[in-house]
């Protein structure tokens, strides 16, 4: 089975295209949050990945990935097909995160504060 490179654009890519933008990490990181809520720091990042990660309903290739990370895990929390559905990917990915994260840390102080 043979890899197929892309562009960020979706364009099919050459193996030495491929080989520039793999090492280019910069310009591959589409956006990245650390997200702190009270002692917990948690990662979302957002990534060209240049190699198709499985095919979307379009019949696109997912060319971009958000992950989630901390010290202890480390979770794909989505896959898209264009620049585009990565950056609204990435923006949900941190509200949601942040929106459980406040949640579990209200919890805990209230469970500290019960006798």
């Amino acid at each position: 089975m043979s890899v197929e490179y892309y562009r960020a654009d979706g364009r099919r890519a050459t193996s030495d295209e491929a080989q520039r933008l793999l090492l280019d990490v910069r310009a591959r990181l589409l956006a990245q949050d650390v997200i702190r809520v009270g002692g917990v720091v948690v990662v979302v990042s957002t990534w060209f990945t240049v190699i198709d990660l499985g095919f979307a309903a379009n019949g696109r290739p997912l060319l971009w990935q958000t992950i989630v990370s901390d010290l202890a895990m480390h979770a794909d929390v989505g896959r898209y097909s264009t620049r585009e559905r990565a950056a609204r990917g990435h923006a949900e990915a941190v509200a949601m995160i942040t929106g459980r994260l406040r949640g579990l840390v209200a919890r805990a102080a209230l469970d500290e504060a019960r006798p």
